[in-house]
Protein backbone atom coordinates (compact mmCIF):
# COMPACT_ATOMS: atom_id res chain seq x y z
CA UNK A 1 0.00 0.00 0.00
CA UNK A 2 1.44 2.86 -0.85
CA UNK A 3 2.28 5.99 1.68
CA UNK A 4 -0.52 8.58 1.74
CA UNK A 5 0.87 12.38 0.74
CA UNK A 6 0.06 13.05 4.64
CA UNK A 7 2.91 10.92 5.77
CA UNK A 8 5.75 12.22 8.36
CA UNK A 9 8.45 10.43 8.26
CA UNK A 10 10.16 9.92 11.40
CA UNK A 11 13.82 8.98 12.72
CA UNK A 12 14.36 5.67 13.87
CA UNK A 13 17.16 7.16 16.24
CA UNK A 14 18.33 10.58 16.81
CA UNK A 15 21.25 10.16 14.98
CA UNK A 16 20.25 8.72 11.78
CA UNK A 17 21.65 9.94 8.77
CA UNK A 18 23.61 8.61 6.06
CA UNK A 19 27.75 8.07 6.31
CA UNK A 20 29.68 8.00 3.47
CA UNK A 21 33.19 9.32 4.36
CA UNK A 22 34.85 11.34 6.93
CA UNK A 23 34.11 14.87 8.82
CA UNK A 24 36.66 15.70 6.71
CA UNK A 25 35.36 14.89 3.21
CA UNK A 26 36.46 16.61 0.15
CA UNK A 27 34.58 15.37 -2.80
CA UNK A 28 37.49 15.44 -5.07
CA UNK A 29 38.88 12.39 -3.26
CA UNK A 30 35.81 10.54 -4.94
CA UNK A 31 37.33 10.91 -8.19
CA UNK A 32 38.62 7.67 -9.89
CA UNK A 33 41.97 8.96 -10.37
CA UNK A 34 42.34 10.38 -6.66
CA UNK A 35 40.60 7.42 -4.60
CA UNK A 36 42.27 4.83 -7.28
CA UNK A 37 45.53 6.85 -7.85
CA UNK A 38 46.19 6.91 -3.86
CA UNK A 39 45.08 2.91 -3.99
CA UNK A 40 47.58 2.51 -6.69
CA UNK A 41 50.43 3.96 -4.83
CA UNK A 42 49.38 2.10 -1.73
CA UNK A 43 49.84 -0.82 -3.56
CA UNK A 44 53.51 -0.25 -4.34
CA UNK A 45 54.69 0.86 -1.43
CA UNK A 46 52.63 -2.81 0.00
CA UNK A 47 54.91 -4.59 -2.85
CA UNK A 48 57.95 -2.92 -1.75
CA UNK A 49 57.99 -3.19 2.02
CA UNK A 50 54.85 -4.24 4.39
CA UNK A 51 55.95 -2.31 6.91
CA UNK A 52 55.87 0.95 5.47
CA UNK A 53 53.35 3.65 7.11
CA UNK A 54 51.01 6.59 5.58
CA UNK A 55 53.14 9.11 7.87
CA UNK A 56 56.63 7.25 6.24
CA UNK A 57 58.08 9.87 3.72
CA UNK A 58 58.25 7.45 1.05
CA UNK A 59 53.78 7.67 1.27
CA UNK A 60 54.39 11.08 1.70
CA UNK A 61 56.81 11.29 -1.51
CA UNK A 62 53.93 9.29 -3.42
CA UNK A 63 51.48 11.94 -2.53
CA UNK A 64 53.55 14.79 -3.62
CA UNK A 65 54.06 13.21 -7.40
CA UNK A 66 50.35 12.71 -7.54
CA UNK A 67 49.52 16.24 -6.46
CA UNK A 68 51.66 16.91 -9.20
CA UNK A 69 50.11 14.80 -11.68
CA UNK A 70 46.89 15.61 -11.17
CA UNK A 71 47.32 19.67 -10.55
CA UNK A 72 46.32 20.35 -13.87
CA UNK A 73 42.65 18.79 -13.38
CA UNK A 74 42.12 18.35 -10.21
CA UNK A 75 42.51 20.42 -7.70
CA UNK A 76 43.61 18.81 -4.34
CA UNK A 77 46.99 19.40 -2.27
CA UNK A 78 47.77 15.46 -1.69
CA UNK A 79 51.23 17.07 -0.77
CA UNK A 80 50.21 19.06 1.66
CA UNK A 81 48.39 16.27 3.93
CA UNK A 82 51.50 13.54 5.00
CA UNK A 83 53.37 13.06 7.94
CA UNK A 84 51.50 12.85 10.79
CA UNK A 85 48.60 14.66 9.62
CA UNK A 86 48.26 12.52 6.49
CA UNK A 87 45.33 11.75 4.08
CA UNK A 88 44.80 8.34 5.54
CA UNK A 89 44.60 9.55 8.79
CA UNK A 90 42.05 12.10 8.38
CA UNK A 91 40.35 10.33 5.14
CA UNK A 92 40.77 6.76 5.03
CA UNK A 93 36.87 6.13 5.60
CA UNK A 94 36.69 6.83 2.14
CA UNK A 95 39.27 3.80 1.34
CA UNK A 96 37.97 1.69 4.15
CA UNK A 97 34.14 2.48 2.87
CA UNK A 98 34.59 0.85 -0.37
CA UNK A 99 36.69 -2.06 0.98
CA UNK A 100 39.98 -1.30 -0.06
CA UNK A 101 41.63 -0.64 2.51
CA UNK A 102 42.12 -2.83 5.94
CA UNK A 103 40.28 -1.43 9.34
CA UNK A 104 43.71 -1.87 10.96
CA UNK A 105 44.54 0.90 12.93
CA UNK A 106 48.14 0.62 12.80
CA UNK A 107 49.26 3.09 10.32
CA UNK A 108 50.92 0.43 8.35
CA UNK A 109 49.97 0.35 4.61
CA UNK A 110 47.63 -2.80 4.26
CA UNK A 111 45.17 -2.90 1.58
CA UNK A 112 42.42 -5.55 1.85
CA UNK A 113 42.78 -8.53 -0.60
CA UNK A 114 39.68 -7.12 -2.80
CA UNK A 115 42.03 -3.74 -2.46
CA UNK A 116 44.87 -5.59 -4.25
CA UNK A 117 42.89 -7.27 -6.84
CA UNK A 118 41.54 -3.18 -7.86
CA UNK A 119 45.41 -2.16 -7.28
CA UNK A 120 46.88 -4.66 -9.73
CA UNK A 121 44.20 -4.26 -12.26
CA UNK A 122 42.75 -7.69 -12.16
CA UNK A 123 39.31 -6.05 -10.99
CA UNK A 124 38.49 -3.21 -13.43
CA UNK A 125 37.37 0.56 -12.89
CA UNK A 126 34.23 -0.13 -14.39
CA UNK A 127 33.54 -3.51 -12.70
CA UNK A 128 34.76 -1.83 -8.68
CA UNK A 129 31.90 0.61 -9.76
CA UNK A 130 29.79 -1.68 -10.29
CA UNK A 131 30.68 -4.19 -6.96
CA UNK A 132 30.22 -1.60 -4.52
CA UNK A 133 26.65 -0.47 -6.09
CA UNK A 134 25.89 -3.73 -5.23
CA UNK A 135 27.59 -4.27 -1.97
CA UNK A 136 28.34 -0.96 -0.50
CA UNK A 137 25.54 -1.12 2.58
CA UNK A 138 24.48 0.93 5.51
CA UNK A 139 25.15 0.15 8.59
CA UNK A 140 29.10 -0.35 7.38
CA UNK A 141 31.23 -1.44 9.86
CA UNK A 142 34.11 0.13 7.96
CA UNK A 143 32.56 4.12 8.66
CA UNK A 144 30.47 3.30 11.86
CA UNK A 145 31.02 2.09 15.22
CA UNK A 146 29.73 -0.78 16.92
CA UNK A 147 27.27 1.34 18.58
CA UNK A 148 26.02 3.11 15.41
CA UNK A 149 25.50 -0.42 13.58
CA UNK A 150 23.44 -1.55 16.66
CA UNK A 151 21.14 1.45 16.29
CA UNK A 152 20.58 0.44 12.56
CA UNK A 153 20.43 -3.29 12.88
CA UNK A 154 17.77 -2.91 15.68
CA UNK A 155 15.91 -0.74 14.18
CA UNK A 156 15.60 -3.42 11.01
CA UNK A 157 17.30 -1.50 8.29
CA UNK A 158 19.96 -2.59 6.10
CA UNK A 159 20.26 0.14 3.04
CA UNK A 160 22.23 0.02 -0.11
CA UNK A 161 22.16 3.59 -0.90
CA UNK A 162 23.98 3.60 -4.02
CA UNK A 163 21.70 0.78 -5.60
CA UNK A 164 18.60 2.47 -4.04
CA UNK A 165 19.23 5.79 -5.70
CA UNK A 166 19.45 4.07 -9.33
CA UNK A 167 16.70 2.33 -8.72
CA UNK A 168 14.61 5.69 -7.85
CA UNK A 169 16.23 6.96 -10.86
CA UNK A 170 15.58 4.37 -13.01
CA UNK A 171 11.34 4.51 -11.36
CA UNK A 172 11.50 8.03 -12.33
CA UNK A 173 12.65 8.18 -15.57
CA UNK A 174 10.38 5.12 -16.63
CA UNK A 175 7.23 7.40 -15.79
CA UNK A 176 8.97 10.41 -17.46
CA UNK A 177 12.19 10.66 -19.27
CA UNK A 178 12.36 14.35 -18.20
CA UNK A 179 12.22 13.59 -14.37
CA UNK A 180 14.90 10.83 -14.37
CA UNK A 181 17.23 12.84 -12.03
CA UNK A 182 17.90 13.38 -8.18
CA UNK A 183 19.45 16.76 -6.61
CA UNK A 184 21.38 16.57 -3.27
CA UNK A 185 18.78 18.56 -1.94
CA UNK A 186 16.33 15.88 -2.85
CA UNK A 187 18.55 12.95 -1.69
CA UNK A 188 18.76 14.93 2.02
CA UNK A 189 15.06 16.37 2.44
CA UNK A 190 12.82 13.26 0.88
CA UNK A 191 14.85 10.37 0.31
CA UNK A 192 17.14 10.00 3.25
CA UNK A 193 14.37 10.57 5.95
CA UNK A 194 11.91 8.35 3.95
CA UNK A 195 14.84 5.23 3.85
CA UNK A 196 14.59 5.63 7.68
CA UNK A 197 11.12 4.30 7.27
CA UNK A 198 11.34 1.26 5.30
CA UNK A 199 9.58 3.14 1.81
CA UNK A 200 9.09 1.36 -1.09
CA UNK A 201 10.35 2.50 -4.48
CA UNK A 202 7.24 3.86 -5.72
CA UNK A 203 6.99 6.01 -2.45
CA UNK A 204 10.08 7.42 -3.04
CA UNK A 205 9.05 8.38 -6.56
CA UNK A 206 5.27 9.65 -5.29
CA UNK A 207 7.30 11.78 -2.92
CA UNK A 208 9.36 13.51 -5.43
CA UNK A 209 7.07 14.19 -7.67
CA UNK A 210 4.95 15.57 -5.63
CA UNK A 211 7.78 17.60 -3.90
CA UNK A 212 8.66 19.24 -7.08
CA UNK A 213 4.75 19.67 -7.90
CA UNK A 214 4.57 21.21 -4.85
CA UNK A 215 1.70 19.06 -3.39
CA UNK A 216 3.42 18.53 -0.34
CA UNK A 217 4.78 20.49 2.86
CA UNK A 218 7.97 18.95 4.40
CA UNK A 219 8.07 21.47 6.66
CA UNK A 220 7.82 19.15 9.93
CA UNK A 221 9.67 16.34 8.14
CA UNK A 222 13.42 15.14 10.15
CA UNK A 223 16.36 16.51 9.58
CA UNK A 224 18.72 13.90 8.65
CA UNK A 225 21.32 16.28 7.77
CA UNK A 226 22.56 18.56 11.03
CA UNK A 227 25.99 18.31 11.24
CA UNK A 228 28.23 20.49 9.31
CA UNK A 229 29.61 18.19 7.11
CA UNK A 230 26.14 15.89 6.64
CA UNK A 231 24.98 16.95 3.67
CA UNK A 232 28.58 17.12 1.73
CA UNK A 233 28.81 13.67 2.92
CA UNK A 234 25.20 12.83 1.79
CA UNK A 235 26.16 14.29 -1.64
CA UNK A 236 29.39 12.22 -1.74
CA UNK A 237 26.80 8.73 -3.58
CA UNK A 238 25.38 11.24 -6.29
CA UNK A 239 28.98 12.20 -6.70
CA UNK A 240 30.30 8.47 -6.87
CA UNK A 241 27.75 7.62 -9.62
CA UNK A 242 28.58 10.68 -11.36
CA UNK A 243 32.18 9.87 -11.24
CA UNK A 244 31.82 6.23 -12.99
CA UNK A 245 29.03 7.05 -15.55
CA UNK A 246 25.74 6.27 -13.97
CA UNK A 247 24.64 9.77 -13.83
CA UNK A 248 25.32 12.74 -15.42
CA UNK A 249 25.45 16.31 -13.53
CA UNK A 250 23.66 18.83 -15.16
CA UNK A 251 25.32 22.36 -16.03
CA UNK A 252 26.32 24.40 -12.85
CA UNK A 253 23.66 25.66 -10.92
CA UNK A 254 23.35 28.91 -8.34
CA UNK A 255 24.29 26.00 -5.52
CA UNK A 256 25.30 22.63 -4.84
CA UNK A 257 21.78 21.87 -3.04
CA UNK A 258 20.01 21.87 -7.12
CA UNK A 259 22.18 19.94 -9.21
CA UNK A 260 21.03 17.81 -11.36
CA UNK A 261 22.27 14.11 -11.42
CA UNK A 262 20.44 12.34 -14.39
CA UNK A 263 20.50 8.95 -14.74
CA UNK A 264 22.88 7.80 -18.30
CA UNK A 265 20.42 7.02 -20.47
CA UNK A 266 23.40 5.45 -22.74
CA UNK A 267 23.84 2.90 -20.33
CA UNK A 268 20.73 2.52 -18.81
CA UNK A 269 20.01 -1.15 -19.72
CA UNK A 270 23.38 -1.88 -18.07
CA UNK A 271 22.24 -0.36 -15.20
CA UNK A 272 19.21 -2.18 -14.54
CA UNK A 273 20.90 -5.54 -15.22
CA UNK A 274 23.92 -4.19 -12.50
CA UNK A 275 20.53 -3.58 -9.83
CA UNK A 276 18.55 -6.25 -10.63
CA UNK A 277 20.35 -8.57 -8.67
CA UNK A 278 19.46 -9.14 -5.02
CA UNK A 279 21.68 -7.92 -2.27
CA UNK A 280 23.89 -10.73 -1.26
CA UNK A 281 25.54 -12.14 1.68
CA UNK A 282 28.30 -13.84 -0.63
CA UNK A 283 32.08 -13.17 -0.90
CA UNK A 284 32.78 -10.83 -3.43
CA UNK A 285 34.46 -13.29 -5.78
CA UNK A 286 31.08 -15.09 -6.08
CA UNK A 287 29.50 -11.76 -6.69
CA UNK A 288 31.93 -10.89 -9.27
CA UNK A 289 32.05 -13.75 -10.66
CA UNK A 290 28.16 -13.55 -11.09
CA UNK A 291 28.46 -9.65 -12.36
CA UNK A 292 30.95 -10.99 -14.93
CA UNK A 293 28.47 -13.72 -16.50
CA UNK A 294 25.96 -10.78 -17.13
CA UNK A 295 28.35 -8.64 -19.35
CA UNK A 296 26.87 -5.46 -17.85
CA UNK A 297 29.81 -3.75 -16.01
CA UNK A 298 31.80 -4.28 -19.72
CA UNK A 299 29.34 -3.47 -21.37
CA UNK A 300 28.81 -0.20 -19.64
CA UNK A 301 32.71 0.53 -20.08
CA UNK A 302 32.14 -0.37 -24.14
CA UNK A 303 29.40 1.86 -24.46
CA UNK A 304 30.84 5.09 -22.42
CA UNK A 305 33.94 4.98 -24.58
CA UNK A 306 31.87 4.57 -28.01
CA UNK A 307 30.05 8.04 -26.50
CA UNK A 308 33.80 9.60 -25.41
CA UNK A 309 34.67 8.76 -29.50
CA UNK A 310 32.05 10.94 -30.46
CA UNK A 311 32.76 14.23 -29.05
CA UNK A 312 32.51 17.36 -31.24
CA UNK A 313 36.47 17.68 -31.75
CA UNK A 314 37.19 14.28 -32.15
CA UNK A 315 37.07 13.89 -35.71
CA UNK A 316 40.02 16.46 -36.07
CA UNK A 317 42.08 14.26 -33.30
CA UNK A 318 41.64 11.44 -35.34
CA UNK A 319 42.92 12.82 -38.13
CA UNK A 320 45.83 14.25 -36.33
CA UNK A 321 46.57 10.81 -35.01
CA UNK A 322 46.45 9.17 -38.17
CA UNK A 323 48.50 11.43 -39.98
CA UNK A 324 51.13 11.04 -37.64
CA UNK A 325 50.92 7.32 -37.42
CA UNK A 326 48.49 5.64 -39.51
CA UNK A 327 48.81 2.12 -38.21
CA UNK A 328 47.33 0.23 -34.93
CA UNK A 329 50.22 1.09 -32.29
CA UNK A 330 49.55 -2.62 -30.71
CA UNK A 331 48.37 -4.73 -33.94
CA UNK A 332 49.73 -2.97 -36.78
CA UNK A 333 46.55 -2.67 -38.88
CA UNK A 334 46.58 -0.06 -41.09
CA UNK A 335 43.11 0.04 -42.27
CA UNK A 336 41.02 3.17 -41.80
CA UNK A 337 37.92 1.92 -41.33
CA UNK A 338 38.69 -0.15 -38.30
CA UNK A 339 41.24 2.66 -36.17
CA UNK A 340 40.50 4.82 -33.85
CA UNK A 341 42.21 7.57 -32.10
CA UNK A 342 42.69 6.93 -28.55
CA UNK A 343 43.55 9.88 -26.13
CA UNK A 344 46.64 8.82 -23.45
CA UNK A 345 45.96 11.56 -21.09
CA UNK A 346 42.53 11.65 -21.24
CA UNK A 347 40.31 14.68 -22.30
CA UNK A 348 38.24 14.72 -18.62
CA UNK A 349 41.73 15.13 -17.47
CA UNK A 350 42.59 17.74 -19.27
CA UNK A 351 44.82 15.62 -22.15
CA UNK A 352 44.87 17.90 -25.01
CA UNK A 353 43.80 16.77 -28.80
CA UNK A 354 46.87 16.81 -30.17
CA UNK A 355 49.04 14.12 -32.03
CA UNK A 356 50.95 13.59 -29.19
CA UNK A 357 48.62 12.50 -27.25
CA UNK A 358 46.82 9.91 -28.91
CA UNK A 359 47.68 6.29 -30.31
CA UNK A 360 45.93 5.36 -33.80
CA UNK A 361 44.32 1.54 -32.18
CA UNK A 362 41.97 -1.21 -33.99
CA UNK A 363 38.95 -0.36 -32.41
CA UNK A 364 38.82 -3.71 -29.86
CA UNK A 365 42.34 -2.48 -28.59
CA UNK A 366 41.04 1.20 -27.96
CA UNK A 367 38.38 -0.54 -26.11
CA UNK A 368 40.83 -2.22 -23.70
CA UNK A 369 42.81 0.50 -23.60
CA UNK A 370 40.27 2.59 -22.58
CA UNK A 371 38.87 0.17 -20.36
CA UNK A 372 42.00 -0.29 -18.04
CA UNK A 373 42.43 -3.66 -19.86
CA UNK A 374 45.17 -3.14 -21.83
CA UNK A 375 48.61 -0.65 -20.69
CA UNK A 376 51.66 0.88 -22.44
CA UNK A 377 54.57 2.36 -20.04
CA UNK A 378 56.47 4.89 -21.05
CA UNK A 379 59.32 2.41 -22.37
CA UNK A 380 56.59 0.34 -24.60
CA UNK A 381 55.95 -2.48 -22.19
CA UNK A 382 52.44 -3.80 -22.53
CA UNK A 383 50.57 -5.35 -19.97
CA UNK A 384 47.76 -6.86 -20.36
CA UNK A 385 44.90 -7.61 -17.35
CA UNK A 386 43.92 -11.46 -16.59
CA UNK A 387 41.16 -11.42 -18.56
CA UNK A 388 42.39 -9.61 -21.29
CA UNK A 389 44.94 -12.11 -21.23
CA UNK A 390 42.97 -14.99 -21.77
CA UNK A 391 41.91 -13.89 -24.90
CA UNK A 392 44.07 -11.84 -26.21
CA UNK A 393 47.66 -13.50 -24.62
CA UNK A 394 48.98 -14.87 -27.70
CA UNK A 395 48.45 -11.71 -30.14
CA UNK A 396 49.84 -8.86 -28.34
CA UNK A 397 53.30 -7.89 -28.20
CA UNK A 398 54.80 -7.70 -24.66
CA UNK A 399 56.78 -4.53 -25.76
CA UNK A 400 56.22 -1.77 -29.02
CA UNK A 401 57.90 0.68 -30.42
CA UNK A 402 56.90 3.85 -28.77
CA UNK A 403 56.53 6.95 -31.56
CA UNK A 404 58.96 9.91 -30.91
CA UNK A 405 56.11 12.49 -31.13
CA UNK A 406 53.93 10.65 -28.23
CA UNK A 407 54.46 12.62 -25.11
CA UNK A 408 55.79 10.31 -22.74
CA UNK A 409 54.78 12.56 -19.42
CA UNK A 410 51.31 11.43 -20.89
CA UNK A 411 52.18 7.76 -20.73
CA UNK A 412 53.82 7.94 -17.22
CA UNK A 413 50.58 9.97 -15.93
CA UNK A 414 48.30 7.12 -17.41
CA UNK A 415 50.38 4.34 -16.24
CA UNK A 416 50.89 5.76 -12.80
CA UNK A 417 47.38 7.00 -12.22
CA UNK A 418 44.58 5.82 -14.48
CA UNK A 419 42.69 2.71 -14.84
CA UNK A 420 40.07 3.42 -17.67
CA UNK A 421 36.40 4.47 -17.64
Amino acid sequence: MPLPKTFVPQKPFADFKWKWASLQCTERINDPVILLGVLFRMRKLELLNRGIRYSSPEFAQEMDELSRDVSDSIRINLSGRVGERNIIRNSSQYWRAVGLISNDRSGVITLTDFGRKVADREISQSEFAALTIQTFRLPNPQIQSNDECRLWLDSGLLLYPLRLILEILDRLANSNPEHGYITPEELTKIIIPLSGSKASIEDYANFLEWYRNNEIDISGWPNCTEGANDFRIAREYLIFLDNYGYTQKSQAVADRMHEKYVINFDVIDEIREIISSRPSENSLSIILDQLRRTDAASELERKRIRVMTQRPNQANFRHAVLNSCSRCIISNVSMPEVLEAAHIKPFKYNGEDTAANGFAMRADIHTLFDSGHLRISPEGVVELSSRARMDYGASIPPRVAIPNHINRDFLKWRWDNYNGF
